[in-house]
């Protein structure tokens, strides 16, 4: 078993394809991800699909929040989200309001790192309460050539973040895992490569394996 974590991104339109392809996938991932996509086409609707279909599934709505922290926190853990996520320039006072409504819900809050992003903020989230740091890659770069990512990986070494976790997102697919051998990441979000794939629990299981075989490799360096 992969000490890496495999999540779904379900970026799909409606529901009913988030539903169908979480199933296909489900004995071989480990986190449901409700995609921004899916919560703008559908809202919390699909929130509450997910958490009825999967009891017992970590589930993020990935709501990206950049105002009203505590208030949008709130609707997405009374759907039955176990995480919701932030945009890391809405600054700290956002951040509090969602780890407050974390807090009364039980749930946890994910930071995505923006442009920008300084240590110092990162260890502020942290200390904080902030559960999963989120490095999102552009689609702009083949993951060969994408050596931005590496260096906020590697950046995000250096930071003492205690039992924070570290999400890597952003377009990957299956052969990409190989091109961040000294990635330093926990969990790594999957949309399309599995959500399009004819045969979606075959995809993810495809991945889960890349994961392995990079684990065992002299380079690989997974936190866990």
């Amino acid at each position: 078993m992969s000490a890496v974590q495999v999540q779904l991104a379900l970026d799909t339109r409606t529901t009913a394809e988030a539903l169908a392809a979480a199933t296909a996938a489900a004995d071989a991932i480990d986190v449901i991800e409700a995609g921004t996509v899916l919560c703008l086409s559908e809202g919390f609707h699909a929130v509450r699909a997910l958490r009825a279909e999967f009891p017992d599934a970590p589930i993020v709505a990935d709501i990206r929040i950049a105002r009203a922290g505590r208030k949008f926190a709130d609707l997405a853990f009374s759907a039955g989200a176990s995480r919701v996520t932030v945009v890391g320039e809405s600054g700290m006072t956002v951040i509090s309001g969602a780890l407050a409504s974390a807090q009364s819900h039980g749930g946890e809050v994910e930071v995505e790192l923006g442009e920008n992003w300084t240590e110092d903020e990162v260890r502020k989230w942290v200390d904080s309460g902030v559960s999963h740091i989120i490095a999102h890659r552009s689609g702009s770069f083949r993951a060969e050539d994408d050596d931005e990512i590496r260096t906020t990986l590697e950046r995000l070494e250096s930071v003492d973040r205690g039992t924070a976790r570290v999400t890597l997102a952003g377009g990957l697919g299956l052969g990409d895992l190989a091109y961040f051998p000294r990635g330093n990441f926990d969990v790594v979000a999957i949309g399309s490569t599995i959500v399009k794939a004819d045969d979606p629990r075959a995809a993810a299981q495809s991945l889960r394996t890349e994961l392995q075989q990079a684990e065992r490799s002299s380079q690989w360096q997974p936190t866990m």
